[in-house]
């Protein structure tokens, strides 16, 4: 196996083939954690970093659910395959996001492209937020094919300052409330369009589910869909999967209680739905924030434009990653069932059904390289907890399936009719 350290920190493995004619199946997982608020290091059961172990088989600490237990199972399921003296007919590739990936899966990237070329890659599995549970009394493994993309939007409000003794009638805190409760007043509506990978779960429960007949009648019924994506947007879960979602996060403004505010900014972070992209979210914010800075005699700058005023101004930008919806895999085909395979192998009473990582990965950096992209936990999520929350951690069961399921992937790939 031959080990190559890309951009210092990215680590890529690669197990040569008796076939090089096969295209190469990619593992992938990233090795960096989000931090630990000091503030609630006192919170947590067991210090963060621990990586304690408790008598009830619970692994304790940042990064057991993302996603330094699926990095430690890819490495010990080959370690396992190759102690058994197996010998991979295609190529296997392996290696190292919270922070958007550049310094590391983007270098990689590269390389792989240059080395595979498009399309290159038979299949890659990364991170998911779906796993094997029960449901409507039936097992389903929920195999991500799809990805929401993700924008942050960054609103300045410029006005001119003075003494808090002699203030406007809005002042400049004033008008980004107004403007932020505008925003929160007209959430994107909810919708279930075909190809959804929410409606395909559903039909998927519909046929082999007990689902209860009057939803039963609701998936099936395309006219019923409007009135279902209502009813299902009023849960916290589910409306990830039916629009865009907004999620204001960060507001400043002001230095002084006595001196009116210069210059306010807030962040607010947008998941992009499965068949929208950025520019109809800021096609839409226009469309709502222009009235108010026309109302308050206010210069609406959108993104994308420049202007020399900078006085009563209310300006759009972005911060960070620009990132479109990626492309859907198909829940069809040679890799679709290869996976299938292998996860049924692992949980034989499971329906394997097409889903979508709400989130975004390290993937999006390879989509030029392969057309069969997976986001999945190969346990039940019951058994991860609390992804970047104090108490994060995974039961010793959920490490060992994930240990098997790419183990058993390893092997499954020899004879492989795939490309």
């Amino acid at each position: 196996m031959q080990f190559e350290r890309v951009n210092e920190h990215g680590l890529l493995f690669t197990w040569k083939g008796s076939n090089l004619s096969l295209k190469p199946m990619l593992l992938m997982a990233h090795q960096d954690v989000v931090p630990v608020n000091p503030h609630t290091w006192n919170q947590w059961t067991y210090p963060p970093f621990s990586g304690h172990l408790d008598e009830q088989g619970w692994i304790w600490g940042r990064g057991t659910t993302d996603m330094k237990g699926t990095l430690v199972a890819i490495l010990a399921a080959t370690e396992r395959a190759l102690s058994e003296d197996f010998k991979p007919e295609r190529l296997v590739v392996g290696f190292d996001e919270e922070i958007g990936g550049e310094r590391g899966a983007n270098e990689l990237a590269k390389v792989i492209h240059k080395r595979y070329g498009t399309d290159g890659i038979s299949l890659i599995v990364d991170e998911g937020f779906t796993g094997v549970d029960v449901e409507y009394d039936t097992s389903f493994a929920r195999l991500g094919v799809a990805e929401k993309g993700c924008l942050t939007v960054t609103i300045d409000v410029s006005t001119p300052g003075g003494h808090s003794s002699r203030p406007p009638r809005h002042t400049g805190v004033g008008v980004m409330s107004r403007l932020l409760v505008e925003m929160e007043n007209n959430p994107n509506m909810p919708q279930l369009k075909e190809g959804n990978p929410l409606l395909s779960y559903l039909e998927c429960a519909a046929e082999y589910g007990n689902m209860e007949d009057n939803l039963k009648k609701m998936v099936r019924e395309e006219k019923c869909w409007p009135a279902l994506a209502e009813q299902m947007g009023d849960d916290r879960i589910l409306q990830t999967f039916l629009k865009t979602t907004q999620a204001v996060d960060i507001v400043n403004g002001g230095i002084k209680y006595n001196a009116l505010p210069e210059y306010v900014t807030s962040m607010t972070n947008y998941r992009i739905d499965f068949f929208e992209t950025t520019q109809d979210t800021f096609s839409r914010l226009e469309k709502i924030l222009r009235p108010i800075a026309d109302e308050y005699n206010m210069t609406f700058i959108p993104y994308g434009e420049d202007s020399d005023v900078h006085q009563n101004v209310i300006r759009l930008d972005t911060f960070g990653i620009v990132l479109e919806p990626a492309p859907l895999t198909p829940a069809i085909g040679p890799a679709w069932d290869l996976m299938g395979g292998t996860i049924r192998s692992l949980f034989p009473n499971a329906i394997v059904v097409p889903s979508a990582m709400t989130a975004f990965t390290d993937t999006q950096h390879f989509w030029d390289v392969s057309k069969n992209i997976y986001r999945f936990v190969p346990a039940s999520l019951q058994m991860i907890l609390n992804y970047h929350m104090v108490d994060e951690r995974i039961h010793i069961d959920a490490h060992i399936s994930t240990i098997k399921f790419y183990h058993r992937l390893i092997w499954n790939s020899a004879g492989w009719a795939s490309p």
